[in-house]
């Protein structure tokens, strides 16, 4: 062998051992770059999956949430149609009372509303019907400063009376005194039916 067969056998031999290197080298990046990829795959995966489960949970705390205040709601609104059909009752126990307890009402109510002056007493036709004899004077005793009579036009009322001093007119009518104290009302009944404890 010749002196230049034997330089380029030792080139040929440092080039295929040179390469060998280098491949064996790649073959290492690629495998290390490999194995980060699949870490970095995996650790995508499980923040994935942790995303997931945390946005699941939002969903079935919402859901529950929702489903409490949904729950709430319909108690409240169990809870103030009886406290209104306590107070309807009270109001319709009242209109149905007998004529005695149903006239000392009224005149609780003449005491309470009466001015001084002459006016004028409305009640509805079976009120009318029904007057006790002695009413009248029952008022004047009960406010004597008031000049009151009482008219005997039935009005189209339900209940109560209506009071007129000239213009100025004052709804005694069961209906308005429930309605202006419809919130005190509401707040004993409610106190009533669902005591706390």
């Amino acid at each position: 062998m010749t002196g230049l067969e034997s330089i380029i056998n030792q080139i040929a031999g440092d080039g295929q051992k040179e390469a060998s290197e280098i491949l064996a080298e790649a073959r290492t990046k690629a495998g290390e770059i490999a194995e980060d990829a699949k870490a970095r795959g995996a650790e995508k995966v499980r923040a994935v999956l942790k995303d997931g489960e945390r946005r699941a949970q939002d969903i079935r705390d919402r859901a529950q949430s929702a489903a409490e205040l949904e729950q709430r709601n319909q108690m409240l609104v169990f809870k103030q149609e009886l406290i209104r059909e306590a107070v309807d009752a009270a109001k319709t126990s009242l209109e149905n009372a007998p004529d005695e307890e149903y006239f000392s009402t009224l005149l609780t109510l003449y005491k309470r509303f009466a001015q001084e002056g002459r006016g004028e007493m409305y009640l509805n036709k079976k009120d009318i019907d029904r007057l006790p004899d002695d009413f009248l004077a029952r008022m004047r005793k009960a406010v004597p400063e008031a000049e009151v009579t009482i008219s005997p036009k039935p009005q189209k009322i339900e209940s109560g009376f209506l009071l007129v001093y000239g213009g100025v007119d004052i709804n005694c009518t069961f209906r308005a005194i429930f309605e202006d104290a419809s919130d005190q009302l509401r707040d004993a009944a409610g106190k009533l039916l669902f005591p706390v404890a």
